[in-house]
């Protein structure tokens, strides 16, 4: 026998999903169809006109996939000292390239001779190189920025951008996330990062994009620094004639939570 079987449970995984990512890409799939990206903005409130250069991204990665596009690690030299504002950036950056990693904590191959990939700084292995807090949490915020993905991003054009994080029935996340990260918080008596905050940071600071942040929730809440829509508004005035049953209904059950 299996589960479904002893439980007495056969449903459709629709009927019960409750993964908040498939439904960001169930509702990704939707804002793709002709008219429903300008739908969904005037639903939130916002400006609909967008420019020849828009487009839509589900787990949206630019800062990183921006990075791998980086081939001259001077240049990459030059993106930690403008944007990692800490100080004696200056010094740690004239060092030996394999230092440098060391320095930051950085795992992988080619360590000793590549400057690596700030996501894969280790905050285990640099927190003690860092011993004035507020220098150490900015080393934090660059390296998790490299590392997050928000939900949904609408980009306007090349300087503009709309980003949505969908939530089911979890709240904000904050970081550190991983317990050994954590406990180093704790020890230093810091509070966590908002996810909201990281955002906003590598949306604005990190990538300069002029950024309007929404919030995507199952019952209408009020939020300092996003805007806020329920699933139900959402797909409201969105045409999903051309979406699969399955979608259809994923959009159903969650408008109705």
């Amino acid at each position: 026998m299996n589960i479904r079987e002893i439980a007495g449970l056969n449903p459709n995984y629709f009927e019960i999903n409750r993964e908040e990512r498939n439904h960001a890409a169930v509702l990704f799939a939707a804002l793709c169809i002709p008219g429903n990206a300008e739908k969904f903005l005037e639903s939130c409130g916002l400006s609909t006109k967008l420019d020849p250069e828009f487009g839509i991204y589900f787990e949206y990665a630019f800062l990183r996939d921006l990075w791998n596009g980086i081939d001259e690690d001077q240049t990459k030299i030059d993106v930690i000292r403008k944007l990692l504002n800490i100080e004696g950036i200056n010094e740690i950056l004239e060092l030996q390239v394999s230092d440098i990693n060391q320095k930051f904590g950085a795992s992988g191959r080619g360590n000793s001779d590549k400057i690596q990939f700030p996501g894969t700084w280790a905050i285990t292995k640099y927190h003690e190189n860092f011993g004035n807090d507020a220098e150490f949490v900015k080393v934090c915020k660059f390296k998790w920025s490299f590392n997050i993905k928000p939900d949904i991003v609408f980009h306007r054009d090349k300087n503009n951008a709309v980003c949505i994080e969908a939530k089911y029935q979890s709240g904000e996340g904050s970081y550190p996330s991983s317990p050994r990260d954590k406990q180093i918080f704790a020890t230093r008596g810091l509070p966590t990062i908002g996810q909201t905050e990281l955002q906003k940071y590598m949306m604005e600071e990190l990538l300069g994009l002029k950024t309007e942040f929404i919030f995507l929730v199952s019952k209408k809440e009020s939020s300092d620094t996003h805007d806020v829509i329920t699933w139900r508004d959402a797909f409201s005035d969105l045409d999903m004639n051309g979406m699969p049953i399955f979608a259809r209904k994923m959009a159903d059950h969650i408008s109705d939570c």
